[in-house]
């Protein structure tokens, strides 16, 4: 019954903070609108059916079925009619555009300054809305999360490693730019250019100055990053037997913090420390109850990295008709690991000469080894076979598996102490990531980021709906950014919106003439219908994107008193 309720308080919170950042939008247009002597025909919020209505003083106000936007519906603002569309049944069309364009054209005209202070008044609206909440949240504090810029994973065949990055080592700058968080990192990196970008890391009381690569490859979405992992508190959930690390005689809440006395930062970073010398025995540092226990662990032979499957290239429809005929396709697109007779279920021993010990290093051996040719030796069975392989686009084409038999608390973790940064600071922060996404959109080639890595609505609302289920302060700061964000994007001169609005009435100011109705509605139809597909595009992709409704519900947070030191 609680997790009942919790839906629907979530659900409920995400469309009131939603709403109000479209409701204070279409409120700026309509307050302003009826300064400055405009006919308001309807205010509504949503889009397609009208779900409730009320008519007062001849305005009819409206909450529609997709909550996805809302409009002011504005006669003697043409441009306005593409996407609001007109009241009533399908039957009442024709109707319906006589009389509205008969009404028109009874309206007085509207004066260009108007027009732009009535488009402009919606984003100066959301801005005004966003500082408000940045206010509130700046006298009760914002949870700060525990996302310290800890390196916790390199690879010691990596470039990284090579260039002198270690586990452990936190990251203070990159490229010149202050970072406090690992997403400062991510998003940093995402906004620079180049092969390489300079980091400098603190180890201990040591500075160290390091350039690394960054591209596009590194990351699971395929956008510019670079190749090091994140800091992970390894506290244990649940164990799994038979498995490489599960006669490890921990127990659901233990604390792994080091082997042989070497601190531990991340889980590929514990299974190297453990896998190094065959045989040898190691001492394990485990946090349990609040005391410190020590475990022997004897390292095996073998670490079972498995060949989970041999990723075959897609086949176009002629090629797929040719297979179903039993029509022998040539093997030239096929993967460097089908050409070696690769097959699933085999186990990795070595690589280029060099023992696997978890799918992170060999991912990062291949990646190291670039096109060159280098020996693989699998275990078939009791079968020891040597194979030769030669990545290319530092790609094998299996897929990899490993069964640590470790999983860990995936709690969002937050200090218990909330910060308390100033409205201007919040703005700033989200400017900052705007001009970062804008630089690196246009930046495309080399960035990575498309039209596909953008939220629309159905990403906002997953993304709220996280934030509203961890703590609600986070869900006003989120609102922040959505409130700044809708602004600016309302703001680009694109007919349709009010960018589009302000920039028809500049030219009609200019020329001492409308711009033709026959001009306006052309281009606010072809634009709208692009805007159309673009939607549709985003919302595809956040709907493959966004965690399903129950992985929203049910995750968790965790208040800790402190960070990791990184020392």
């Amino acid at each position: 019954m609680a997790e009942l309720i919790n839906y629907f308080y979530v659900a409920g919170v995400v469309l009131l903070l939603f709403g109000a950042a479209i409701f204070v939008h279409e409120f700026g247009h309509f307050w302003v609108a009826l300064k400055r002597g405009l006919k308001v025909e309807e205010f509504a919020i949503g889009f397609g059916p009208i779900i409730w209505s009320k008519e007062h003083e001849g305005i009819l106000y409206s909450i529609r079925l997709i909550p996805a936007g809302g409009f002011v519906k504005l006669p003697q603002m043409l441009t306005s009619e593409a996407l609001e569309g007109k009241a009533g049944n399908d039957n009442d069309l024709e109707e319906e555009d006589i009389s509205d364009s008969d009404k028109a054209e009874e309206l007085p005209p509207v004066s260009p300054l108007s027009k732009i202070l009535v488009a402009f008044a919606g984003p100066l609206m959301n801005v005004v809305f966003a500082f408000l909440i940045a206010g509130f949240l700046w006298f009760v504090g914002i949870p700060k999360p525990i996302d310290d810029p800890i390196v916790g994973y390199v690879g010691e065949k990596s470039q990284e490693f090579k260039e002198g990055v270690m586990p452990g080592d936190r990251i203070t700058e990159v490229n010149g730019e202050p970072v406090d968080a690992w997403s400062d990192v991510i998003y940093t990196v995402l906004g620079t250019t180049g092969d390489t970008v300079e980091m400098k890391l603190l180890r201990g009381d040591e500075e160290k100055n390091v350039k690394i690569p960054a591209d596009k490859k590194n990351g699971a979405m395929a956008i510019r990053s670079v190749n090091l992992n994140r800091y992970e508190k390894l506290e244990v959930e649940s164990i799994e037997t038979p498995s490489l690390l599960g006669e490890l005689q921990l127990n659901p809440g233990d604390i792994i913090q080091a082997v042989d006395n070497v601190k531990v930062y991340s889980q590929y970073h514990l299974v190297d420390l453990l896998m190094v010398n065959p045989g040898e025995e190691k001492v394990i540092s485990v946090l349990r109850d609040g005391t410190v226990i020590k475990l022997n662990y004897k390292t095996p032979e073998i670490a079972e990295v498995e060949v989970g499957a041999v990723v075959m290239p897609e086949y176009g429809l002629l090629d797929r008709i040719k297979k179903k005929f039993g029509i022998k396709l040539e093997p030239l697109d096929s993967p460097p690991a089908a050409k070696a007779d690769i097959q699933e279920g085999d186990i990795i021993k070595k690589m280029g000469g060099t023992r696997i010990t978890s799918t992170a290093q060999l991912i990062d051996i291949i990646r190291a080894q670039g096109e060159e040719e280098a020996e693989m030796i699998l275990l078939r069975g009791k079968e020891e076979i040597m194979v030769s392989i030669a990545p290319v686009n530092g790609v094998l084409g299996i897929g990899l598996d490993q069964n640590l038999g470790l999983t860990y608390n995936g709690k969002f973790r937050y200090s218990e102490k909330s910060y308390h940064p100033t409205p201007l600071a919040q703005v700033g922060d989200v400017l900052n990531k705007i001009a970062i996404t804008f630089k690196a959109l246009a930046n495309r080639s080399e960035s990575g980021v498309g039209a596909k890595d953008l939220s629309g609505p159905v990403g906002i609302f997953g993304m709220l709906a996280i934030q509203v289920n961890h703590d609600l302060r986070l869900a006003l700061s989120f609102l922040v950014l959505l409130n700044i964000n809708l602004a600016i994007l309302n703001l680009l001169p694109v007919p349709v919106l009010d960018g589009g609005h302000i920039l028809m009435s500049l030219i009609e100011w200019v020329r001492k003439e409308p711009v033709s109705a026959k001009f306006q509605e052309w281009a606010t139809t072809a634009f709208a219908a692009l805007l159309l597909c673009f939607f549709v595009y985003v919302t595809f992709a956040d709907v493959r994107r966004v965690p399903r409704l129950h992985q929203i519900f049910k995750t968790d947070t965790q208040i800790e008193s402190s960070s990791p030191s990184g020392e």
